[in-house]
């Protein structure tokens, strides 16, 4: 009922949106121009999309054609038009192309007042550069230190200005930014870098000289602190890894104010060089930091159809007994999980990248073949070696009260009471940032359980999670995942349900309910069939292919997707002759919330098992329903 509600609720809005983003519902004048096509020829070396990027002249998108017919916003404006000819045959001649010729042209469609707007270019020949040089202006012995540097020797084979390219005068600041870049991380903090360039029209050829003013290597001499309350002096240094005496480096000082930025208690960090000193070998840096409130109380809610209400509060206290260090309290509520965690935080262990966690907590599970009480506590390291790169050493401690559901067959596996011990080891890595994930994301995981022959159980649990974000277009993210883990020696009447591995939801197989995919057990009683419930396997393999596609054009933060996975579960080495790969499709619709994106999905069994479709017994206790999914929840599948 739900789903229906919010596809009606959100159709509703998109007519009143379409209706209403003008202001008016009510046509224009019907003699008034209107721009309904606009054309770009002739153009060789820039594709069409990024010429369009350049100028201001628009059409309707081609849902407001088709849907409303709207003319509003896009009228004739030949002023426009005009300095979109001069915007592109200025973005061309920025871009060494100084002979190109533009023009445009107003047309009539197939009605008197559409107009379709032509913009002809003849690109001609570009400018290349002929001769590169190079100038440094150090002091003495200087100039062989920057030489020597692969860094500085990186830069001028890999820069925009090689001998053979074509000169593009727009791109002189990024040269300019990559060498002054380096000579300010190899230690010359006054480092300056110009470029003159001699363009010889008629052969159509450039000189170029690339001007390097390193002067002195440089010292940090001073480190003046501001601003800061709670922390001392000294901390803030230690923080930033920063002291008086080392060698400036511009690359050193970013990270330095990424360090402090990344403290709890700091809620921004500046690092500066004040311009009132002395151009020569020592410098002195300013370290400017705004703390954060010591205590915090924090409140969070959402919805989803695997988890319905999920509540969470959490209180930190940020500068514990005085020494920086984090304290939280959080407790969680949802109709599969309940807990309450505590969080120590020792910020710093050998350097401002490592830390550590002591997390005792207590948890109840509720899922649909086992309750679980545990409590227990978890000591971690965590190193963030880069922006990029997390790893991070844990040992857990544990007992657990494991109620398994009844059923009509015997469960050789399940286990009342039990402890683990177990080492776990993982990392992140990642190279996008920010919510426009691009690029790769791995994820490996291992945990050794027995450690320290505290328990009888003793197996061992691997898992790699692989993502891959690509951007097809400014508005098209094609987002893929492979997933796969396995259990090793594994007594057979031994390995707890919360350890086995399941698949199926919101966030895994879609057109499956939460972990409903894979090997399952019939739940029966005296009055017959009730359900299938499922019992999980030792080994899992699943794959994610989503395209993500923005409709801003027609709402501001809308989206759709369309999606295929696919995955099973094994019990044992038997399962995976007769247990093939089942797949679900579908699509959904997103929209870019402030809290992220709200994002309901309908997935579609494509090849169920008859268990899949509550067939018992050769009788079916199912309905059509049961090849669909429906997933509502807040954030992205994966």
């Amino acid at each position: 009922m739900f789903p229906q509600v919010v596809i009606h609720i959100f159709f509703v809005g998109l007519l009143l949106a379409g209706w209403t983003t003008d202001g008016s519902s009510a046509p224009n004048d019907p003699e008034r121009p209107q721009v309904w096509k606009v054309e770009i020829e002739g153009n060789e070396a820039f594709s069409d999309v990024l010429l369009r990027d350049q100028i201001a002249t628009e059409v309707p998108p081609f849902f407001k054609k088709l849907i409303y017919g709207s003319r509003e916003g896009y009228s004739l404006n030949e002023t426009t038009i005009r300095k979109d000819n001069i915007r592109l045959a200025n973005y061309y001649k920025r871009r060494g192309f100084i002979n190109v010729n533009v023009n445009y042209e107003i047309k009539e469609g197939d009605e008197p007042w559409k107009k379709e707007v032509y913009f002809y270019i003849d690109e001609n020949a570009p400018v290349h550069i002929e001769k590169l040089e190079y100038q440094i202006d150090s002091e003495g012995l200087d100039e062989q230190e920057v030489h020597s540097k692969n860094s500085f020797e990186r830069v001028k084979r890999n820069h925009a200005f090689q001998e053979g390219n074509r000169y593009e005068s727009i791109r002189e600041p990024e040269v300019i930014g990559s060498f002054t870049d380096v000579l300010k991380n190899i230690g010359f903090a006054h480092a300056s870098v110009s470029i003159e360039a001699e363009i010889d029209s008629t052969n159509l050829s450039a000189s170029v000289m690339i001007h390097c003013k390193a002067g002195p290597l440089t010292t940090i001499g001073e480190i003046e602190i501001k601003d800061n309350n709670r922390l001392s002096d000294e901390y803030i240094k230690r923080q930033a890894s920063l002291e008086v005496g080392e060698r400036y480096s511009l690359e050193k000082l970013q990270d330095a104010q990424q360090q402090l930025f990344n403290h709890h208690l700091v809620r921004f960090a500046t690092i500066s060089i004040p311009e009132e000193q002395p151009r020569d070998s020592t410098l002195r840096l300013v370290l400017r930091v705004r703390e954060r409130e010591s205590r915090s109380v924090e409140l969070l809610a959402g919805f989803g159809t695997e988890e319905k209400f999920r509540g969470q509060v959490s209180w930190q206290h940020r500068n514990a007994f005085g020494a920086a260090h984090r304290f939280t309290s959080t407790g969680r509520a949802s109709f599969i999980e309940q807990s309450l965690s505590l969080d120590y935080l020792f910020p710093y262990v050998f350097n401002t990248k490592s830390s550590v966690i002591l997390s005792p907590f207590v948890q109840h599970l509720l899922e649909s073949n086992f309750e679980l009480f545990r409590t227990g506590i978890t000591n971690s390291f965590i190193y963030q070696y880069s922006k990029t790169l997390t790893a991070s050493a844990s040992y857990e401690y544990t007992k657990n009260r494991e109620l398994s559901q009844q059923f009509a067959q015997n469960m050789p596996d399940s286990t009342q009471k039990y402890d683990l011990s177990s080492l776990q080891f993982s990392s992140y890595y990642t190279q996008g940032y920010g919510r426009q994930q691009e690029g790769w994301v791995i994820q490996p995981y291992a945990e050794i359980f027995g450690f320290m022959g505290l328990t009888s159980l003793n197996f061992q649990k691997i898992s790699l999670d692989v993502r891959k974000f690509t951007r097809l277009s400014s508005s098209t993210m094609l987002a893929t995942r492979v997933q796969g883990g396995r259990l090793f020696n594994v007594s057979t009447d031994s390995l707890p349900q919360n350890i086995r591995y399941y698949m199926g939801g919101t966030n895994s197989v879609r057109g499956w309910q939460r972990r409903q995919m894979g090997p399952k057990r019939a739940e029966v009683d005296s009055s017959g069939f009730q359900r299938y419930v499922p019992s999980g396997g030792r080994a899992m393999f699943g794959f994610n292919l989503e395209i993500r596609q923005e409709l801003n054009a027609l709402i501001d933060g809308f989206g759709i997707a369309v999606f295929l996975d696919g995955g099973q579960i094994w019990d044992s080495n038997v399962d995976r002759g007769i247990r093939p790969i089942q797949f679900g499709t579908g699509g959904g619709l997103r929209y870019q919330s402030p809290i992220g994106p709200v994002r309901l999905d309908v997935g579609y069994k494509i090849n169920p098992t008859q268990q899949d479709l509550n067939f018992y017994r050769g009788r079916n206790y199912g309905s059509s329903w049961d090849r669909i999914g429906i997933h509502v929840s807040i954030g992205q599948a994966f």
